[in-house]
Order: C-alpha cells, then structure tokens, then sequence
C-alpha cells in the first residue's frame, strides 16, 4: 500500500489512476498525522449499497478500537465513508493508518463489492481535481 509523503506525489498518483482508470487508494502524510484516502471515480466504480454499509460499520469497530487502545497513541480520528470516496484522519502512527488501511483496503479494493458510478452530478466532488 503506497505511502505518499506530500501533496505532489499524492497529486500524481491520483492523476495517474484517472488516466489508467483505476481506483486511488493511500495512505497519506500530513503535518497532523497519516490518513487514509481511497475514491473509486478514476474507474467509474462505487461500493454496493450493502458494501458500504459494511464498511461503515468495520471502520467505526476499528476506530473505535484505536480510539480506546491507550497504547496507540492518536489525536482526534475523522471519517468520512462515502459509496465512492472516503478519508478517515488522522492517526499519529502509520503502523496504526495501515492497520485500519488494510481493513478498508479489503472491502473497498474487491471489485466484486462494486457498481458502475452514478452520473457525476451525484457524486460528492474528489479532493483532488485537475485543473
């Protein structure tokens, strides 16, 4: 799982899944800590109804685990899970990022779990856009 340590290589990649029209998945280096980011528009694809219902539920078991594990230490953690894009920030550790990474990973990158996209009017907008 890639690791992207600033904005231009996270820009990169990003572009590189629309032009390959594949999905971006990362973990991601910011000042506040790691986050993990995946958006499924570059392959026109989005998670199942019952997909991301499931992956809403993983998430919040597993932050909630890390949340409450003392021994990881950790700031305030955000989510937003969303049927083709989601982020969920920050964690001080990228050992912990990737631990979570891989649970999201696992639902999120099986393409069994997908459908074809809505129109992009019903789509919230990706992050990071081309000019």
């Amino acid at each position: 799982m890639p690791l992207y340590e600033d904005q231009q290589a996270r820009d990169d990649a990003y572009y590189e899944a629309e032009s390959e029209s594949s999905p971006f998945f990362a973990v991601e280096r910011y000042e506040e800590g790691y986050a993990i980011t995946y958006d499924l528009l570059p392959a026109g694809k989005q998670l199942s109804e019952p997909t991301s219902k499931e992956l809403n539920e993983q998430v919040t078991r597993k932050v909630e685990d890390v949340v409450g594990d003392d021994s990881l230490a950790t700031v305030e953690v955000s989510r937003s899970i969303g049927a083709s894009l989601g982020n969920i920030s920050f964690f001080e550790r990228e050992s912990t990022a990737r631990d979570v990474a891989a649970t999201v990973s696992r639902l999120v990158l099986d393409e069994a779990n997908w459908v074809d996209a809505d129109g992009p009017g019903d789509l919230p907008p990706t992050e990071v856009q081309k000019n």
